[in-house]
Parts: structure tokens; sequence; C-alpha cells
């Protein structure tokens, strides 16, 4: 997802690029004419959007294309994703710890 503002953390980053190759992964693993039914799909969704005047490049649909697979794909939230992140490894550390003592603790 491309939309990004400002600066993120390393999880959010980490997320991010969790996100964008789930999206990529399935992309790569449809047809073309399948890939370009979805693209038709996200313009519809652009033109129904009453806020909606848009001008079409290849971004703004790259961009709803992703949006669109990412609900149907019903990949995590951010928020979610950290839960079952920390679920799936609860003795990593929190982000706020510092790197040296935590590792040491860990591989001891």
């Amino acid at each position: 997802m491309h939309l990004m503002t400002a600066p993120a953390s390393p999880s959010k980053q980490l997320y991010l690029a969790w996100v964008e190759q789930r999206i990529e992964d399935f992309k790569d693993s449809i047809s073309r004419d399948e890939l370009l039914e979805v693209a038709d799909d996200a313009v519809q969704e652009l033109y129904a959007d009453p806020e909606g005047q848009y001008t079409l490049t290849e971004i703004v649909l790259r961009d709803a294309v992703d949006m669109l697979l990412f609900r149907r794909l019903g990949l995590p939230t951010y928020k979610q994703w950290l839960k079952l992140c920390q679920i799936d490894t609860p003795e990593r550390p929190p982000e706020s710890t510092a790197h040296g003592s935590a590792a040491g603790a860990r591989t001891a």
C-alpha cells in the first residue's frame, strides 16, 4: 500500500511490507484477465465514491487495486497484525527495550 505520508515506526514499516508482499503474491497468482477484472472493480469503486472526482493515473489505479485486494484477502489492520505478532512470539521485547540487553537475555 503506497499511501504512506509520515515516517512509520519500524513495526509499521514491517507491517506495510508484509501487506504489500501478500498483495503482490496474490497478483502473481492470478491471470492477467483476473487482474484486469479486479482493476475494473477498483475503477467502479472509485467512480462510486461521491467525493471521487479522480483523474485516473496508474498510481491511483494501483493503489485502488491494492486496497480492494487488501479487503478481499481479509488482511488484518496494523493493530490486529501487531497483536497477532505478539501472540505468535510472546518473548519478543517491546519496541522501547534496548536492543543490547534484550538480545543478550534471549540468547543466554
